[in-house]
């Protein structure tokens, strides 16, 4: 019987379980975010209810990090999605009058299970995958969430429609309860050095997270930046389709329909070019979406424009994966908590930012002075890093 539950578990059923737990959890949010704003007409309070989940993570991302040094990554994503299930359950039973509120204060609460879930299945891939693997188990995993994010938005409307959000966390639970499951079947890992990694990690780590290699570090700048770009795309997807096209919502519609089919295409051609994402240099990756960016708004004409953006968010996207994939197979053992931290809360915080400063200089100054300053940054960022290509592959060599 434990030979055949043992057998039963794969790191393979990661992807699935983010395209579950991120599906889930999106269906509600987009739909609780947009009673808000309907109910109150407020975008700021509707805006609030959709960054609600990862405040819980940015504000505790020392006891995420100790958590990650010091537990099994397949034990904590199982209690991770346990105890989301219990807090949906829970908030199943409360009075109609009190469901609004007590749903609002669910979806914070939530907010950090969800970050250990995202961090500890990193994890658990890269104790459980062979090296040579890593890279595509890695965008995979990318794949799914992304998969589910948007399946999960895009349900929110019809599924908002048809059932009273008593019915949209009833489906929540119901697909917590399929996530839960799944947890269960990821593997222990095959590493003989988990074992005794706690002590050491924690040593590492202390009582915050913190990253001492400085490739690490660089390769967090160029992280960062692609948050910075994300930041900018929130915006500009409603801004570029009616500043720079003259078009209305019709056309911010067509513009969105675009940009997710785009991003979907550069996560999907980022996994069969995995194998050749390594032989173009790393800053490469970092300028590469720059191009395709101001020509779009520069030609300001919107079958160019939407070509070009979208060229724009494949590449994107395909820089988000070399990026992300170089985090988690650069790290150390002892240092992987602390990235994963990073990367749950750091990543967040950086879109945030940038949505207001992009915003801003949107209002100021126009979309296409934005997109240059986006550029110069790029530059910028790319040029204070530029030893990054070559130290981490020296560095993964030497490991």
């Amino acid at each position: 019987m434990t030979s055949f539950s043992v057998n039963l578990r794969s790191p393979h059923f990661t992807p699935v379980l983010l395209f579950v737990n991120t599906c889930g959890s999106f269906l509600v949010l987009v739909s609780l975010s947009t009673h808000v704003g309907s109910v109150t007409g407020s975008g700021l309070l509707a805006g609030a209810v959709l960054s609600a989940p990862w405040l819980p993570a940015l504000l505790l991302a020392g006891p995420l990090n100790r958590l990650l040094g010091g537990h099994a990554p397949q034990r904590l994503v199982r209690l991770a999605e346990a105890a989301s299930l219990a807090l949906t359950a829970a908030v199943l039973v409360v009075p109609e009058r009190a469901l609004l509120a007590v749903a609002g204060v669910l979806l914070l609460a939530r907010g950090y299970f969800e970050a250990v879930t995202r961090a500890a299945t990193a994890v658990v891939l890269r104790g459980t995958v062979p090296p040579e693997r890593l890279d595509r188990a890695n965008t995979v995993a990318e794949i799914g969430k992304l998969t589910g994010l948007s399946v999960g938005a895009a349900l929110a409307g019809p599924a908002g429609a048809a059932l009273s959000l008593r019915g949209l966390l009833a489906v929540n639970a119901a697909t917590l309860v399929l996530s839960t499951l799944l947890a269960w079947a990821l593997p222990a890992s095959s590493k003989p050095a988990s074992a005794g990694a706690p002590d050491g990690a924690r040593a590492t780590t202390g009582t915050r997270p913190r990253v001492d290699d400085p490739v690490l570090r660089r390769l967090f700048a160029r992280f960062l930046l692609v948050s910075f770009w994300q930041g900018f795309h929130t915006v500009a997807v409603t801004v570029v389709p009616i500043q720079v096209l003259g078009g209305g919502t019709r056309l911010v519609g067509m513009f969105v329909a675009v940009s997710s089919v785009a991003l979907f295409a550069g996560s999907l051609a980022a996994l069969p070019a995995q194998r050749y994402l390594d032989r173009v240099p790393s800053a490469a990756w970092a300028v590469l979406p720059m191009p395709p960016l101001l020509v779009a708004v520069l030609v300001g004409r919107t079958v160019p424009t939407l070509v070009l953006y979208a060229l724009f968010l494949v590449l994107f996207e395909m820089a988000y994966v070399h990026y992300n994939n170089r985090l988690l197979a650069t790290a150390s053992d002892a240092q992987l908590p602390s990235v994963v931290t990073f990367r749950a809360t750091l990543l967040p915080s950086g879109v945030a930012v940038s949505i207001l400063v992009m915003g801003a200089l949107c209002d100021l100054v126009g979309p296409l002075p934005t997109a240059f300053v986006v550029t110069v940054v790029t530059l910028l960022v790319t040029a204070s890093t530029g030893t990054t290509g070559h130290t981490w592959r020296k560095h993964t060599q030497d490991a």
